[in-house]
């Protein structure tokens, strides 16, 4: 019994240190990089980039596809409507607007990671 309580006590803070916001106005996920990270390491993800092209170049996490922000309305994404998209940019301003617009042209499941590559970088 003892251990069972020790281990529901680890997985409550453990799924407590895992931060996910969601906007039930937007429909959109706010997730940190810790959370990122983990899904990275655990499945298989569609991550996708909004930093300009010079930005992306200039280190990227590995896998993520690069879909500018600029040109994101004219961008044919090769993800369907229902898949989960983690949108990240520089430090969050660009993923926000970024899934917002995804969101407007019907995906479902987004999730936008808040402080974007310089919360990654210091992670």
């Amino acid at each position: 019994m003892k251990k069972i309580v020790i281990f529901l006590s680890i997985l409550v803070l453990g799924t407590i240190g895992i931060v996910l916001f969601t906007s039930n106005e937007s429909g959109i996920t706010q997730i940190d990089v810790e959370t990122l990270q983990n899904r990275l390491e655990n499945e298989e993800i569609s991550l996708l980039d909004v930093r300009e092209a010079a930005e992306y170049e200039g280190g990227h996490i590995e896998g993520a596809v690069n879909a500018p922000l600029s040109s994101l309305d004219e961008i044919e994404l090769p993800y369907s409507k229902d898949e989960p998209i983690y949108v990240i940019c520089r430090s969050g301003n660009r993923s926000a607007q970024a899934a917002q617009l995804l969101k407007q042209r019907g995906y479902t499941e987004i999730y936008d990671v808040s402080g974007g590559m310089i919360a990654w970088e210091q992670n």
